[in-house]
């Protein structure tokens, strides 16, 4: 539970960082107080400042003998994981596990939205939309390939909301 909901966390406040892309961070990708690696699904390069709060999550997480090969998070272990199927098998596993402890920490916090980590990264988007950031500055910062993807990204949010609003008409 603990691991899920540092998870969740670390990507709300590191830019929408995606499961996948959590797991395979690694020490050398901390650099002059920002996270600076590449999105798995897209190919681009994504650099965010590392806020107090993801600094606090990584801390946690920092065995003494860490080198800046190895993964910041208990998902992978760079001795065990070596090839891509073997990385892909674990994050698909791992994300099995944190996504119903992430859905218990929501119904325990009665939310009716079902909490998984993609949640995290559609609320950091929402925040920003709806504090008037430019949608090509979220698109960016989450790494997405277009603005297009950004604004159906949004706009599918966006649409289970009105949906559960319009439920007042009645």
């Amino acid at each position: 539970m603990q691991l899920a909901r540092d998870i969740f966390l670390f990507s709300y406040f590191g830019a929408g960082i995606n499961f996948s892309d959590i797991a395979l961070l690694r020490y050398r990708d901390i650099q002059d107080g920002r996270i600076r690696y590449i999105r798995k699904k897209t190919g681009k390069e994504i650099s965010f400042p590392l806020s107090d709060a993801g600094r606090d999550i990584i801390r946690k997480y920092t065995r003494p003998d860490a080198t800046s090969a190895d993964y910041i998070f208990p998902i992978l272990d760079r001795k065990i994981h070596r090839t891509e199927m073997q990385r892909k098998n674990r994050i698909h596993k791992v994300i099995g596990k944190v996504n119903p402890c992430l859905a218990e920490i929501g119904r325990m916090a009665g939310l009716e939205t079902h909490l998984t980590t993609y949640v995290a990264r559609h609320t950091f988007a929402t925040v920003l939309k709806r504090s008037g950031v430019n949608i090509a500055i979220i698109s960016e910062s989450m790494g997405h390939s277009d603005i297009a993807t950004t604004q159906i990204y949004l706009d599918s949010f966006e649409n289970s909301q009105i949906d559960e609003a319009m439920k007042n008409l009645l």
